[in-house]
């Protein structure tokens, strides 16, 4: 038994499936293994395959636990690039798993976005990222599992939709119980964890998840501030500080110990600081405050959805320039952040749901989805449109939401007046209209208004 790196041409068995793979080339390397395109009966796909002293028998057995589990049901579960198969060689004691291969023209890393090679995601876009992330690790905590390793470094996105992709799944684990060689990327690693009092869990991976969270919209650390800045050696000592024995959060509002200095490679993170709306940063500020002291206090994947959700729901495009903004729920208009112009309010459409309120701005394009008129089940990720905001066909500025779903709508007008509206039907925009959706009250708000 020998061991070495794969070469071209190899030949490399699926065990459960049966099928022999062959290597086409490397194409990857982390801390773990070396990340190889093979090509197999059903085409291409990419084997990890672990280096000598990451190949223990423990790592055997997780891998084969996560292969006869299965990712999360439903589409949350689809984001993982979850082990599909173990993988071996003949005469050679190491092994990988094969997993699905990943579109890289489509998909980015944060760090591509960064240095300029992928897209910059627009502010839609980033809220669809973070609720996608905060979904998908709510459908794994909830299977009864813990990640351990959430970082930047697994995670794949499309800057122009937000659809997500969650790589390297294979330190995945039953909450507080089954062993793992990696215990976190220290820059995401819960304070108890890097103190040594606490092992990885569903309360720590809450933590990686803010941190990946904050790097996803500030491009910043949460805890690089003053504190990092005077180090001259960023040595695991430092490292352990800072992230560890005394984290201190750069936009603390009751302790400026580790304020952002005033140094221009911090500029990026100011600026994209004030993007955040308020909901956002008083969500980090609690994640990063309250929640390194009490782990019981931190922000949960609901808690975020819900937010990321509710965000995206008040897109509102500038009209001089088209930049991105979020519209005001009170009805008052807001500065443009990229022309400084303001933009006047739209109307929203006010749904009435049993578990609460929800609004949605009614803007041209603005699509209503299956999500905010029910909970939607564990298979469907509750994006199916249902309507859209159009123009009208003959009135300049006028427009109208037109129903896309399989069944009839019931309007009441200001004046009393009832109408059903058939599938492919528009409705005109008529403020204080109701609308019955699938036994769901909804009714037409109009600008400058406060809502409920």
């Amino acid at each position: 038994m020998v061991d070495m790196p794969l070469a071209v041409g190899q030949v490399l068995h699926a065990e459960q499936i049966g099928t022999t793979l062959h290597v086409i080339r490397k194409i990857g390397e982390g801390t773990q293994g070396e990340v190889y395109l093979v090509e197999g009966p059903d085409g291409y796909r990419t084997v990890k395959w672990y280096k000598p002293e990451q190949a223990t028998p423990d790592q055997r057995t997780a891998i084969a636990y996560l292969v006869r589990t299965g990712p999360p049901y439903g589409a949350a579960g689809k984001r993982f690039i979850w082990p599909l198969d173990l993988v071996t060689a003949e005469g050679i004691k190491q092994f990988g798993y094969l997993m699905a291969r990943i579109d890289t023209q489509r998909f980015a890393e944060l760090g591509e976005v960064w240095a300029h090679l992928k897209p910059v995601p627009g502010l839609a876009a980033l809220c669809e990222i973070s609720y996608q992330l905060a979904n998908s690790y709510r459908a794994l905590h909830l299977s009864g599992h813990c990640y351990r390793d959430i970082s930047a470094g697994n995670l794949m996105f499309d800057p122009k939709n937000g659809d997500v992709l969650i790589c390297d799944n294979d330190n995945v684990g039953i909450n507080r119980q089954s062993r793992c060689q990696v215990w976190g990327t220290m820059e995401y690693m819960a304070p108890e964890l890097i103190r040594g009092e606490s092992d990885p869990s569903t309360e720590t991976d809450l933590h990686a998840l803010a941190v990946l969270l904050f790097y996803v919209w500030v491009w910043h650390h949460p805890f690089h501030g003053e504190m990092e800045y005077q180090y001259h050696c960023w040595d695991i000592p430092a490292k352990k500080q800072v992230y560890g024995t005394s984290p201190v959060f750069v936009f603390d509002p009751d302790n400026p110990a580790n304020r952002l200095p005033q140094d221009p490679d911090y500029s990026i993170a100011r600026e994209r600081w004030k993007l955040c709306p308020p909901e956002l940063k008083a969500m980090f500020i609690r994640a990063f405050t309250e929640g390194l002291k009490n782990p019981v206090r931190r922000v949960t994947e609901g808690e975020w959805q819900n937010l990321f959700l509710s965000l995206k729901d008040r897109m509102v495009s500038c009209p001089h320039c088209h930049a991105e903004n979020f519209a005001c729920i009170t009805g008052s208009g807001v500065s443009c952040w990229h022309c400084k112009r303001i933009i006047a309010p739209p109307p929203f459409l006010l749904i009435e749901r049993p578990g609460g309120n929800t609004r949605l701005t009614l803007t041209p394009g603005t699509v209503l989805q299956s999500r905010h008129i029910a909970p939607t089940a564990a298979a469907d990720d509750g994006s199916q449109e249902i309507g859209r905001v159009v123009p009208h066909p003959s009135i300049p500025g006028a427009a109208g939401i037109r129903n896309l779903s399989p069944v009839s709508w019931k309007a009441v007008f200001p004046d009393g007046t009832t109408v059903d509206v058939p599938s492919g039907r528009a409705l005109p925009l008529n403020p204080n209209t109701s609308i019955t959706i699938d036994g769901v009250c909804c009714t037409i708000m109009p600008p400058l208004q406060e809502h409920p």
